[in-house]
């Protein structure tokens, strides 16, 4: 046998030995890594967490605060008339509750039962349809300063410049009064 008949042979038995064992069928990513160990398509992981920041966003939208309601009674501000239309306006298409924010003081379940009560009137009285076990009093959800706490906590944030020292300006260029990153 002379060597132009053997080549060409020995390319048709590489080949078909090529299919027969299923070598060359394997896809380019299976020859890579496992399945398994494969990277998540970009952003996959993080927009579960996205979602559900979001999700906790709109249901703080339906939190009535002890600051729209006018002093220790059951009566709301203009801004929290508002409030309430913006809740009424949304109300049938999410499931999140309405939370009035509970009174501190132990001695005030009556005024946390007369706030319930107002903004289940207004909310009846605008038109929604709702079970009124939908509304609720709880305690504030994110804890809050006291005054103490508050005014050391404003003047830090003013006067620091988030850690760059007293009178550093943002960026800290010309001298503490402006500037650009380059």
């Amino acid at each position: 046998m002379n060597l132009r008949t053997f080549l060409p042979l020995l390319g048709g038995l590489l080949l078909a030995g090529c299919h027969h064992q299923g070598q060359c069928q394997v896809p380019h990513e299976q020859r890579l890594q496992p399945p398994y160990d494969r990277p998540f398509p970009l952003g996959q992981v993080s927009d579960a967490h996205w979602d559900t920041q979001q999700t906790n966003a709109e249901a703080a939208d339906f939190i009535f605060y002890d600051h729209e309601f006018v002093g220790n009674t059951a009566e709301l501000t203009p801004a929290a008339r508002k409030h309430v239309e913006q809740v009424a306006l949304r109300m049938p298409h999410v499931p999140f509750p309405v939370v009035i924010e509970e009174v501190e003081n132990e001695g005030n379940r009556d005024l946390d039962r007369r706030r319930r009560e107002a903004i289940i009137g207004h909310l009846t009285q605008i038109g929604v349809e709702f079970p009124p076990e939908r509304v609720v009093v709880a305690p504030a959800f994110p804890p809050g300063l006291s005054a103490l706490e508050g005014e050391p906590a404003y003047y830090s944030t003013i006067y620091d410049n988030f850690g760059a020292g007293v009178g550093a300006g943002v960026g800290g260029r010309f001298g503490g009064r402006g500037g650009t990153f380059r």
